[in-house]
């Protein structure tokens, strides 16, 4: 499949991007095709995925949308399949998942396994299907350069980094995450990079019933120096740089993108 050359950072790459369908994944999905990334989106919400390939046409950019549910391990394993046989992958940001604000002595074992199924395994699920056809590919073996550099980032939290009450099952996966980066990026060195994006509170849907409360609101001002939460593009110029050749001698890195809110 031949891709149109389009000017910019990230042309002739292919990027993968879960959970595009709104709020970061849309964001890092259209930066990625505004430099020039050819971007398959993925998501559960068929007219909202087609909102984001929408906009990245009017833009100029060059993208294709399939329904995926991350947590079926099979169906992100026949996803892959079916998009590399197409178009063999540059790059993937698992960025899907899914949140739960709740007191730990009110979250049970079917909230905890909920938010890890998704959270955990289905990064897993996705880190693994694509970085296993980027090995065996070859991608990214000493001496190719950046274009051949096979780049895997996933999408955490900060607090995942630094915790935060009320959130118990939502930082324990996100914890797992980093610790899946950080081992992935040992074990498919040299050939694959493996990081993570930890955004801190942005304006995005999935928060929105948290930003409108003003005692929250409050709270997060204090805690950042910024003194704010993020804009849901502003994460497109780190996700075009770790998709990037900026990032090539990044490996196991969790970035935070949260304002400078404090971690302990």
């Amino acid at each position: 499949m031949s891709l149109p050359e389009v000017a910019g950072v990230l042309s002739g790459r292919r990027a993968v991007v879960t959970g595009a369908s709104r709020g970061l994944g849309r964001a890092i999905a259209q930066a990625l095709a505004a430099e020039g990334a050819h971007v398959v989106l993925t998501g559960r919400d068929a007219a909202a995925l087609e909102e984001t390939g929408a906009a990245i046409a009017a833009a100029g950019g060059t993208s294709e949308a399939h329904a995926l549910e991350i947590t079926d391990a099979e169906a992100v394993e026949a996803f892959a399949e079916k998009v590399w046989t197409n178009m063999p992958i540059d790059v993937v940001f698992a960025n899907a998942g899914i949140s739960l604000t709740r007191p730990a002595v009110e979250t049970t074992p079917a909230d905890m396994a909920r938010i890890l199924d998704a959270n955990v395994l289905g990064t897993y699920a996705t880190l693994r299907a694509f970085g296993s056809r980027m090995l065996a590919r070859g991608q990214g073996q000493p001496g190719q350069g950046s274009q051949g550099q096979g780049k895997l980032i996933a999408t955490s939290s900060d607090i995942g980094i630094r915790g935060s009450a009320g959130w118990v099952a939502y930082a324990a996966s996100k914890g797992a995450v980093n610790a899946m980066v950080k081992t992935l990026a040992w074990e498919w060195a040299p050939a694959l990079t493996v990081n993570a994006i930890a955004p801190g509170a942005f304006a995005t849907d999935i928060n929105s019933h948290l930003l409108g409360q003003p005692e929250i609101m409050a709270a997060i001002e204090a805690e950042t120096p910024l003194a704010r939460v993020g804009r849901a593009e502003e994460i497109g110029p780190l996700a075009v740089f770790m998709a990037g050749p900026g990032s090539d001698f990044m490996t196991g890195e969790i970035i935070s993108l949260d304002g400078g809110i404090k971690k302990a």
